[in-house]
């Protein structure tokens, strides 16, 4: 099959097709294929982003060895095989899993769903849990461009690709640097706390209840030095939420540990959509050190004390 680009059609193989592809971990080149892809065989989706880049918590930007890794339209992994982690990965797709679709393509039955899933490791013992987050550092390298223009270059690649216009490219490199100047002037000790301990509210909010992000002064009175409130930090990315209004898009309770695979139990957090005059920002993180648009998108999180209810 051809490199697949932006905007292509394409099916997820049967669950025989995938299974030949496995080894016995049910990886392909290190990449876990999970429990919660299973029923996306014989569906047909976009592809949404070629994976030129990737971030894996605590590392340097790393990139996948064979370059054949693409994310689809398709919703974000609902943690149903991994004990109802709330992470909300977008997953990951090899290649080889995939194959080019028309749009008459219908789903048809697949005998060997149920083998497919008996073939999927879950966890690597009673406490770690095995999936694509845990395993994206071992699966993927990291990025060997070198100089003062690597960005420029991954940059370049993903507009060659249609992952990225050019306008876009302009405006994340803009927000990078401007970024920059502020922790460079010293702007980080506008957002350190002297809470000890930092202190908690919950709201309860459920899914689809609107939100209004509480002033910087407010946040900043929750948080300690570091910037966080109990472990949970935040950045001058997400103060420029501050007064909008948002809908809740899930509540989350427990997560992954991406470099423990250790199961952690979370309270009064939660996901925002529909970020009012802040476009994407408010959903997705943008990497401390990276100008954003990680094809992995990952999610902000946060706190219930950092927001307050909007009676609509």
């Amino acid at each position: 099959m051809p490199k697949l680009r932006v905007g292509d059609l394409v099916v997820v193989r049967s669950a025989d097709e995938i299974l030949r592809t496995l080894d016995d971990n049910g990886a392909l080149d290190g990449l876990p294929f999970m429990p919660e892809m299973v029923s996306w065989c014989g569906q047909a989706f976009r592809v949404q982003r070629q994976v030129h880049k990737t971030c894996v918590d605590g590392h340097a930007l790393r990139v996948f060895p064979s370059n054949d890794v693409v994310v689809l339209s398709g919703p974000r992994c609902d943690g149903s095989g991994h004990d109802g982690c709330k992470h909300a990965c977008r997953i990951y797709w090899k290649e080889s899993w995939l194959r080019s679709a028309s749009e008459k393509e219908q789903v048809a039955a697949d005998p060997k769903l149920d083998e497919l899933r008996a073939r999927l490791k879950i966890k690597t013992d009673e406490t770690h849990y095995f999936c694509q987050s845990t395993e994206l550092y071992k699966s993927t390298r990291e990025a060997t461009i070198n100089g003062k223009f690597k960005r420029l270059r991954i940059a370049a690649s993903e507009i060659l690709s249609g992952d990225l216009r050019a306008f876009q490219a302009v405006r994340l490199f803009a927000t990078f640097y401007w970024q920059k100047l502020l922790r460079f002037s010293g702007c980080d000790n506008r957002l350190r706390g002297n809470q000890k301990p930092t202190p908690k509210q919950s709201l309860n909010l459920q899914p689809g209840e609107i939100v209004r992000v509480k002033s910087q002064a407010e946040i900043v009175g929750t948080l300690d030095y570091k910037m966080s409130n109990r472990g949970l930090s935040l950045c001058h990315e997400m103060m420029r939420c501050c007064g909008r209004e948002a809908g809740v898009r899930a509540r989350v309770d427990r997560m992954i540990n991406e470099q423990t695979g250790v199961m952690r139990e979370i309270s009064d957090t939660v996901t925002l959509s529909s970020m009012i005059g802040c476009g994407g920002l408010g959903e997705e993180c943008l990497c401390y050190d990276e100008p954003g648009d990680c094809p992995r998108g990952e999610l902000m999180y946060w706190r219930e004390i950092w927001l307050e209810r909007v009676n609509k």
